[in-house]
């Protein structure tokens, strides 16, 4: 009998960073349409309780460290979970509003922060049970969405400028053969984000021309953000037809 191919579970698309905060570590998971990761996990060296302010200092500033590439792929949307009566995540924006306030400033690399209260996010274990409490999915969405708006509101500042100094594209033809140009000559200028609706992206009329776009995008370094069609946001993506490219 033929033993059997054990799948790995489909990954999705990328939504949000969740940063598990202990008395010991913090864990680096990538949540995804699908499921959730572990990207990395940082140790303090010492229990939270016996850390001075300059063992506080270097452990935050090897979180904003990691965190500086995944800001860098896109991923611009973080929830922070903190154990019961612990102000771990308290302690980590304190740090971030004194030391890089660059990542809530309302300019291109502005991250969301989200905070939860939860035992840990050690183990795979762990995540499964909590992307199975409401409260943490609905957390998720919301906090995906507030990204997605901060985005399209750079779109909306484009949308009101002179077509001299921007371009918007609306149809997977027209980024297409956008994308060809600039793998063809790099000098060209990049888009800024492509921006769809999840719905948009599961379309059977268009879905494997949209994936390859994705996979042009990516190796090109171009910002892509999938935004849940009932969101706010992606009623805003719907709108324009579920699919937006901007320069």
């Amino acid at each position: 009998m033929a033993k059997k191919i054990k799948r790995r579970p489909k990954r999705g698309h990328p939504i949000a960073i969740l940063i598990g905060l202990h008395d010991k570590d913090a864990v680096f998971w990538r949540i995804f349409s699908e499921t959730i990761r572990l990207h990395f996990k940082i140790n303090r060296g010492r229990k939270r309780i016996n850390q001075d302010k300059k063992q506080l200092f270097h452990f935050h500033e090897e979180i904003i460290n990691t965190l500086r590439p995944i800001i860098k792929e896109g991923i611009r949307s973080v929830i922070l979970l903190s154990p019961p009566k612990k102000e771990y995540s308290d302690e980590l924006l304190n740090h971030i509003k004194k030391h890089h306030s660059w990542l809530l400033k309302k300019v291109d690399n502005q991250v969301v922060f989200s905070k939860i209260i939860g035992n840990q996010a050690k183990t795979q274990k762990d995540v499964y049970y909590l992307r199975t409490q409401e409260h943490f999915r609905e957390l998720v969405e919301e906090t995906s969405n507030q990204e997605g708006l901060l985005i399209l509101a750079e779109l909306t500042k484009l949308i009101n400028k002179n077509e001299k100094f921007s371009k918007i594209l609306y149809t997977w033809r027209e980024i297409d053969y956008e994308l060809k140009l600039i793998k063809q000559n790099p000098k060209l200028p990049k888009p800024k984000y492509i921006i769809l609706t999840d719905e948009y992206l599961k379309n059977p009329k268009n879905r494997n021309k949209t994936h390859r776009i994705l996979q042009i995008a990516k190796n090109l370094e171009i910002n892509t953000k999938i935004i849940r069609k009932e969101s706010e946001a992606g009623n805003i993506v719907d709108n324009f037809g579920g699919l937006i490219c901007y320069f």
